[in-house]
C-alpha cells in the first residue's frame, strides 16, 4: 500500500481550512488586483490557477474579466470550488508533476500564497516548472509567490497555541536538511489529531535556475502583496515574474 503524501491529506482534511480561516481574503484579493493591474492580461485572457484550493482566487481572477481554469491536488477542495465554476470558470483534481492535456494553451498562469515546495526531490520541482512552461504561450507569464527563506527563518516563532473554530491548535515550527517543518496537534470530539507540514526552504537563485531551465526568463521580482521591490533581508515574500521566450 502507497503512503499518501503529507499534502494531500492535511490539505483535504477539514481541519487545514478550519487553522487557516482567518487568513487575510481582502488582502490576498487585493494583491490579486494590484498583478493584474501590473500585468494588464487582457479581458479573457486564458489563466491557469495552480494549486487553486477553493478557489478563492480563481474567483478573483475571474471577476477581473479573465477566462480561468483551476486546478488543485484535493478532491473535496475542487468539489466545493465547483459552486463557483461557470463557463469561464472552471475546476479540476490535478498533480501539477503530471502533464496538462496539450489543447490548454494559457496567456498567464499563477501559484499563489507558497503552493510549491512540497515535493522529495529537485527533480519533482524541475519536473512542475516544464509542465507548467509547456502549457503556457510564448510571451505568457507565469507568476509564482513564494515566502522568502531568509525572512522567515530570521522570525520563525517555534511555538505558539491558536484557538480556530473552538479548537485549540499546538503548533510548532523547526528547521532541519533545507526544509520549513510545523507540527500540528489537537483534539477535536475526544480525540487526537497530529498533522505535519513540510515545505522546502527553496531559494531565490534556485527558483530562477528552474524556471530557466524551463525556457522562462525571470522579468521581475517583487518583495510583498503590495508589489514592493524585493530585498533579501527585509522582504516576506518572494513573488517572481517570469516570460516565456
Amino acid at each position: 500500500m502507497q503512503v499518501k503524501e503529507w499534502f494531500s491529506t492535511w490539505f483535504d482534511s477539514p481541519y487545514y481550512h478550519i487553522l487557516y480561516a482567518q487568513r487575510d481574503e481582502v488582502e490576498a484579493a487585493a494583491f490579486i488586483r494590484s498583478l493584474q493591474s501590473k500585468l494588464k492580461l487582457h479581458p479573457g485572457a486564458q489563466v491557469l490557477d495552480v494549486a487553486c484550493g477553493k478557489g478563492r482566487h480563481a474567483i478573483t481572477l475571474h471577476d477581473l474579466g479573465l477566462h480561468v481554469k483551476a486546478f488543485d491536488l484535493s478532491p473535496s477542495n475542487i468539489e466545493q470550488a465547483q459552486a463557483f465554476a461557470t463557463d469561464n470558470l472552471s475546476f479540476f483534481v490535478h498533480d501539477v508533476r503530471n502533464a496538462l492535456s496539450p489543447e490548454f494553451h494559457f496567456d498567464a498562469i499563477f501559484n499563489f500564497f507558497t503552493s510549491f515546495g512540497y515535493f522529495d526531490s529537485q527533480a519533482e520541482n524541475q519536473q512542475a516548472f516544464q509542465v507548467l512552461s509547456d502549457v503556457l504561450k510564448k510571451e505568457g507569464v507565469f507568476v509564482l509567490d513564494f515566502f522568502n527563506p531568509s525572512y522567515v527563518i530570521a522570525h520563525l516563532i517555534e511555538e505558539e497555541s491558536l484557538v480556530r473554530g473552538g479548537i485549540h491548535f499546538k503548533i510548532k515550527r523547526w528547521e532541519s536538511e533545507g526544509y520549513l517543518y510545523k507540527s500540528i496537534d489537537f483534539e477535536d470530539q475526544g480525540e487526537c489529531f497530529h498533522f505535519e507540514e513540510r515545505v522546502e526552504l527553496i531559494s531565490k537563485n534556485a527558483f530562477i535556475a528552474y524556471a530557466a531551465q524551463a525556457g522562462l526568463h525571470l522579468v521581475d521580482l517583487l518583495g510583498d502583496y503590495k508589489l514592493g521591490s524585493f530585498d533579501e533581508k527585509n522582504s516576506s515574500r518572494m513573488i517572481f515574474v517570469w516570460v516565456k521566450k
